[in-house]
């Protein structure tokens, strides 16, 4: 209670929303600054918290995102919609108009989950803090110290009292963030029981939401894709994070004549995933994040051998790894209406569905789930890729051509430019990311997450 209440008075008294863009904007950039000089405590802090392996700490869950505060600090100041004005009407007692502005929503509850919490952390908190909110940060409770290494930054940077709060705890305090009526919008990332739960609780005050939820996100493989392709797939994004992922593509539409192959090339990998301590550079598959993630990954791979899936690799514990939650990478082959094939599993499981039928069956197969969040689609031709990906129903979607067109020179800039550049390294600086259907509600990363935390309002004179 105490730190919304900090919050709210932070927010109704100021002088943070009513500083100016440009002033908000160099306090993140200075948070950004003081993280980069943190980098490599902050490195070891995830790995730590997570058990992340290196590579991916530094490309997404540490190093990666502290670019957002710089990315939203810019935004903020120079190109966000503030204002849209109509033009004014003249008459016979003086001047009529009228404008459309936003204003930044207010109080925001910020709740992350355990397996980018950093990352998420600063998703939530950096376009929140860009538009003048105030924010109540609510960390998973098992991965809780980042979270406060963002708010000494905060407080190094002169983010005025009040307008970053760091709590801890479990759900009780999260039903007191969800439900209280100081509270002007929650902004939460988790599975998506948990965000039925948040909305139930935020209706009584009719708060605003942005909830990014659970995923069984498909990688689609057409059939005109070779054979020689399908041996590469292996174990395709499961291996991600251990699996701890919800945009992981997590299911493979596979066409039944490229199974064989598919499998041969499975086989042909598996002794190069190497399990084992995150710190070491050579590991392929760190830790899940604790026993109760590890039983849930073992109760669905349980469902999948009692539905009758085809086992086709790991299914159980690494044998001499006794200490740590560590699982072996599984892959199942199934029918999509299984539970493994439907359900987010949150482990290295990967469901392979075989079909038949062409383009519209794979799309109906990828389309038929609660979830909407990601997706992908692998075709010779880029064309056909990107046909088959907009009719799926899902807010991230690639579309991957292999054919066998020449690499092109990336000629002088590298890639980008002239005159225009191009977009920083790191995650979360640009696009929209968030799902369909029960996916989630609303938008983060670039200029639709800034449009999240604020209202719309109308104003007429004359």
């Amino acid at each position: 209670m105490t730190a919304i209440e900090a919050a709210r008075r932070a927010f109704d008294e100021g002088p943070w929303p009513w500083m100016k863009p440009a002033e908000r904007a160099a306090r993140l950039v200075r948070m950004a600054e003081i993280l980069e000089s943190r980098a490599g405590d902050l490195r070891e802090l995830i790995i730590a918290e997570t058990g992340s392996t290196g590579f991916l700490t530094d490309a997404i869950q540490g190093a990666g995102s502290i670019g957002m505060f710089r990315s939203n600090a810019a935004i903020a100041e120079h190109s966000f919609g503030w204002v849209e004005n109509d033009m004014p009407v003249g008459g016979p007692t003086g001047v009529s108009g009228n404008a459309i502005v936003r204003e930044p929503v207010g109080v925001v509850a910020a709740i992350t989950p355990f397996n980018f919490p950093f990352m998420l952390n600063v998703v939530k908190a950096a376009p929140a803090l860009a538009v003048g909110c105030t924010v109540v940060l609510k960390p998973h409770p098992w991965t809780p110290l980042d979270a406060m290494m963002i708010a000494e930054a905060a407080a190094e940077a002169d983010i005025p009292p009040g307008v970053l709060n760091v709590i801890t705890g479990h759900a009780d305090v999260g039903d007191e963030l969800t439900s209280n009526p100081m509270v002007d919008m929650v902004t939460f990332t988790g599975s998506t029981a948990t965000g039925r739960r948040i909305m139930a609780s935020a209706s009584a005050t009719v708060k605003k939401l942005q909830l990014e939820l659970g995923g069984k996100s498909a990688q689609v493989v057409l059939d005109d894709v070779s054979e020689e392709h399908a041996a590469t797939i292996g174990f395709g994004m499961s291996l991600v994070h251990c699996g701890q992922g919800c945009v992981l593509q997590t299911r493979l539409l596979l066409p039944e004549h490229l199974l064989d192959a598919y499998k041969e090339g499975l086989n042909g990998m598996r002794s190069f995933i190497t399990i084992g301590d995150p710190r070491d550079e050579a590991t392929v598959l760190g830790p899940l994040i604790r026993e109760q993630q590890r039983a849930r990954v073992e109760g669905y791979v349980q469902s999948g051998l009692d539905d009758g899936a085809e086992l086709l690799c790991g299914g159980k514990r690494p044998e001499g790894m006794d200490r740590g939650f560590f699982y072996e990478p599984t892959v199942f082959v199934a029918t999509n209406d299984m539970t493994i094939a439907q359900e987010e599993i949150f482990g290295p499981v990967l469901t392979v569905v075989p079909y038949s039928g062409g383009d519209d069956e794979a799309v109906r197969l990828a389309n038929d789930s609660i979830y909407g969040l990601g997706g992908g689609v692998v075709s010779e031709s880029t064309s056909r890729a990107f046909n088959v990906a907009r009719r799926l129903r899902a807010g991230s979607v690639t579309a991957q051509g292999i054919g066998s067109t020449p690499l092109a020179s990336t000629g002088p800039g590298a890639g980008q430019g002239p005159g225009w550049g191009a977009h920083p390294k790191g995650i979360g600086q640009a696009g929209a990311f968030g799902g369909y259907k029960q996916s989630g509600l609303g938008r983060e990363w670039g200029r639709h997450g800034l449009e999240d935390f604020t209202e719309v309002k109308h104003l007429t004179w004359g």
